[in-house]
């Protein structure tokens, strides 16, 4: 019996180390987008942890049966040291955001050195430097789970506390990802209840982000406007370095405020039972917490198995959780038809009505929300009446242009409308200082037009209006007759300062740089402010990918960023694909001219296509003479349907942008001619008469 459980301990190392230390790291790597309970998540983890043990000893116990007893011990070893250098040091998978596990770039240098590592380890194992060997795998697992732990521990404030409002003070901050500001002025200013609703903000039209990402935008409005690359250019030791200053938040923690945080801004808060994990004010019983949890999985077996495992996870799991377990955090992930890492963010819209029901006042001296709501990511999952509408695969399709846009952009200003009635009815209203804001605006392809569809740098994501968010204030008792609309520049990051100035008992804010919003005073603005900015086109969401630009606080933000001399932009979607097509037209008739007869395709091809050949040179025999290069799509997507394509029999020919929609539905309002009559919104471009019906 003694023999057996020794021999289990190397079994049941591996299976926790696989389905429970590594786990717990992955989410602890993740805390500010996981959407479910920890205390849950880790429960079923041990649970699974142990069925695997049972599942591993039996295994090992068959082999020892077998006289096998080598290579049992250096099967279990050898997957302990793979999951745990995958698991903790060196990830199979490119770091990325906005995108599915099972799509992921794999990283092959990370995969030869995991492979050629686990197994030197194990087969040190066999050897008298089996001791060191142990000592490196503890060293390993303690150190990892064990800077992990203590933020796992904060489980989720509950909605009681979190909905508690003070009946004398309250400074509220709702934060909407991705809203554009120049979308949601349209949208109030159309809306005459909308109007009304927020009549007493001073809105500021001309508002920057100083980052084009969520966690570098609330880093500069609870830091104030510090040039960060200066500090350091690498976000891990810039997290390091900034933990000795004291941010907004931690001000309000050492004044003993009740301050409570939502989403991305508890990445900056060090409050142990202050902090409410997305996902968790709608109440959940065990069950669902746990079929919840399983959506994580995909992304740990991406990060020790590679994006195939995930893959294979992934449709293992969706039909144990569509047949076992019935809520709409499990519905929603398998009904949704647009990206899969989307599917759990769009509840937090649940997660708003839920609150704005429960808010109720307390006797707290002053109370302070800071929360940062996902539903509005890109993409666009809500019409306009907040009903989620991405089960509908033609829907979100078809939404993911500025109508769509400015349709979600309504349902959360309506949202936030109904946040403060409830304030109203509740008798603190008066006594509330309200921001409404966003951390960066939309994404270029959403806009056909410039300046808000410029791209910077060449860059198909982070353009011009990723720089500007929603900002609105309401004062505590301010009561005005309608909107008043400032043109000043102004940042986020000026919010540390007038949160500092507004709170009580006069604490110095001298540490943090900018203005304050809410004065009508001169007030000295000549210090620059220092933006994150894409590098090029392979510049992701990520600040270490990014360079940082001084700019002056002038009125006009297109002059001042293109006056640093860092900053470049390329047309909207819309230009550039009615330019390209233009070229290629010409391009072709000169062909035609010269040949008597265009040039012959399979079928639509395209750089990438799904209905014809894939190829580089996708329309034969133009290139040089007729055209130096073939342009293609801007986006630089690599799916077949987004993507310029060619039909020719030699005779007739179509070229056409094809599911470009948002620059389609441009085009349908300013060059109407262009749009193809046998796809409608699905494609434009110019065609010959005779393939007018293709």
């Amino acid at each position: 019996m003694l023999n057996t459980l020794k021999r289990s301990a190397i079994p049941i190392l591996a299976a926790s180390t696989l389905f429970l230390w590594v786990p717990l790291y992955a989410l602890y790597l993740s805390f500010n987008d996981i959407n479910f309970s920890v205390g849950g998540f880790f429960v079923f983890s041990l649970l699974v942890s142990l069925l695997a043990g049972c599942v591993f000893t039996a295994i090992s116990e068959i082999l020892v049966a077998l006289r096998l007893r080598q290579l049992s011990n250096g099967l279990f070893y050898f997957i302990t040291f793979w999951a745990s250098i995958s698991g903790f040091l060196l990830p199979l998978v490119k770091a990325a955001g906005m995108t599915a596990p099972e799509d992921l770039d794999i990283d092959y240098t990370n995969l030869v050195v995991v492979s050629m590592a686990s197994l030197v380890l194990t087969l040190l194992t066999y050897t008298n430097l089996k001791s060191a060997v142990y000592v490196f795998l503890l060293v390993l697992l303690v150190a990892s789970v064990g800077s992990a732990a203590p933020k796992l521990y904060r489980e989720s404030a509950s909605v009681e506390r979190f909905s508690g409002l003070s009946k004398s003070d309250n400074v509220i901050v709702l934060s909407f990802d991705g809203l554009a500001g120049v979308v949601a002025k349209q949208v109030i200013e159309e809306d005459p209840k909308l109007k009304n609703a927020f009549k007493d903000f001073i809105f500021y039209e001309n508002a920057v982000s100083l980052a084009p990402a969520t966690i570098a935008s609330i880093r500069s409005e609870l830091y104030g406007d510090i040039n960060f690359r200066e500090l350091s250019e690498t976000s891990t030791e810039l997290s390091e370095k900034l933990s000795g200053r004291i941010n907004s938040i931690k001000r309000e923690n050492l004044a003993a405020t009740d301050v409570m945080t939502y989403g991305a801004y508890s990445a900056f808060s060090e409050g142990t039972q202050d902090n409410v994990i997305p996902g968790t004010l709608i109440k959940s019983d065990f069950q669902e917490k746990v079929a919840t949890a399983l959506n994580f999985y995909p992304h740990i077996a991406a990060r020790i198995g590679t994006p195939f495992l995930a893959g294979f996870i992934n449709d293992e799991i969706r039909p144990l959780q569509g047949k076992y377990f019935s809520s709409l955090k499990i519905e929603r992930p398998l009904v949704h038809k647009g990206s899969s890492w989307d599917a759990l963010n769009t509840l937090q819209s649940d997660d708003l009505v839920e609150l704005i029901q429960s808010l109720h006042a307390t006797d707290a001296p002053r109370s302070i929300r800071y929360m940062h709501f996902l539903h509005t990511h890109f993409p666009v999952d809500f019409d306009e009446n907040c009903t989620y509408r991405s089960d509908d695969a033609a829907w979100s399709s078809s939404n993911q242009n500025l109508q769509g846009l400015i349709n979600e952009t309504h349902c959360a200003l309506q949202q936030t409308a109904d946040y403060i009635e409830k304030l109203k009815s509740l008798g603190i209203y008066d006594k509330t200082l309200f921001i409404v804001k966003s951390d960066h605006g939309a994404l270029a392809s959403y806009f056909d037009t410039a300046p808000d569809g410029n791209r910077i740098n060449n860059n198909k994501l982070w353009g011009y209006n990723r720089y500007r968010p929603l900002l609105m204030i309401k004062s505590r008792a301010r009561d005005s007759v309608s909107t008043t609309y400032s043109s000043e520049l102004v940042s986020l990051s000026d919010l540390a300062k007038t949160l500092c100035l507004e709170a009580p008992g006069k604490p110095d804010c001298g540490e943090y740089q900018g203005i304050d919003l809410l004065s009508t005073a001169v007030q000295n603005s000549s210090a620059p402010l220092y933006l994150d900015i894409v590098k090029d086109e392979n510049s992701t969401f990520e600040y270490d990918s990014q360079m940082t630009v001084a700019i002056a606080r002038e009125s006009d933000f297109v002059s001042a960023l293109e006056n640093t001399g860092k900053v470049s932009f390329n047309p909207p979607f819309y230009v550039q694909r009615v330019g390209d097509l233009a070229s290629i037209h010409a391009a072709l008739e000169a062909y035609h001219r010269a040949n008597g007869t265009y040039p012959v395709s399979q079928s639509f091809d395209g750089v990438h296509s799904n209905w014809g050949r894939s190829a580089e040179d996708w329309i034969p025999g133009l290139v040089p003479t007729f055209i130096k290069t073939l342009p293609r799509d801007p986006e630089l997507s690599e799916d077949g349907d987004l993507q310029y394509l060619y039909r020719s029999d030699g005779t007739d020919y179509k070229l056409i942008a094809h599911n470009s929609l948002g620059s389609c539905a441009t085009a349908k309002k300013l060059a109407p001619y262009l749009i193809d009559p046998v796809r409608d919104c699905w494609g434009f471009g110019y065609w010959t008469e005779g393939a007018q019906g293709w």
